[in-house]
C-alpha cells in the first residue's frame, strides 16, 4: 500500500483512505456530498465491481472492466441495457446474489427472470407487496424467500453518508 500511495503522490492523483470503510462505500459517500456542494461536477469511475452501478446518474458514469473490455454505462446505456433505473440495481442484485461478494441470490432466478421482475416492480418492496400479481411459478420462487432478499439489498446498497474529510475536497481541486 505505501507503493500505490507513493506513486498516487508522485503523479498529484488525490486518494481518500479511511480505516473501516469499504471502497465503493467511500466512492458513494464522495459522489453524494460532492454534488451536494458542486451539482455540475461530474464522476467517471472505473471498476471491476458491479455494485458500483448503482450509483450511475446523469453526474456519473460507470467505466466496468470485464474480461480485459471495457464497457462504458451512462444512465441511458444502462437503461437501455436493463429497462429499469440505475437505482433499482440495487434490487436486481437482491434477487439475483452476487458470487463474487458472496450473496446468496433465490435459486431459479437468473438475471433475465430477475430483470423482467425488476421491470415490472421497480423495487424488493414493491414486488412483495404486490406478490399476488406474479405468475405462480415465479411467486413460488420468491414468496419464501423475502427476509433473504431484503438482507441482501441492505448489503449490496452502497453507504453514501461518510463522513468526509473537507480537505478532501481542496485536496481534488474544487473551489
Amino acid at each position: 500500500m505505501k507503493t500505490l500511495k507513493s506513486l498516487l503522490e508522485k503523479i498529484n492523483i488525490t486518494y481518500i483512505q479511511l480505516v473501516d470503510c469499504e471502497a465503493d462505500d467511500l466512492i458513494a459517500s464522495f459522489i453524494n456530498q460532492t454534488i451536494k456542494t458542486y451539482p455540475n461536477t461530474n464522476f467517471d469511475i472505473f471498476t471491476r465491481d458491479k455494485d458500483l452501478l448503482q450509483l450511475i446518474n446523469t453526474n456519473t458514469n460507470v467505466l466496468k472492466y470485464i474480461n480485459s473490455k471495457i464497457s462504458l454505462y451512462t444512465h441511458n446505456h444502462f437503461f437501455h441495457e436493463y429497462n429499469f433505473s440505475p437505482k433499482n440495481y440495487v434490487d436486481y442484485l437482491s434477487l439475483l446474489g452476487d458470487n463474487v461478494d458472496n450473496i446468496e441470490g433465490i435459486k431459479g432466478v437468473g438475471p433475465v427472470s430477475a430483470k423482467k421482475i425488476i421491470q415490472q416492480f421497480q423495487t424488493v418492496e414493491n414486488i412483495y407487496q404486490k406478490i399476488d400479481n406474479l405468475p405462480d411459478n415465479t411467486k413460488k420462487l420468491i414468496e419464501n424467500k423475502e427476509e433473504l432478499v431484503y438482507r441482501n439489498k441492505k448489503v449490496i446498497s452502497l453507504e453514501k453518508n461518510i463522513s468526509l474529510p473537507i480537505e478532501i475536497y481542496k485536496n481534488c481541486g474544487f473551489n
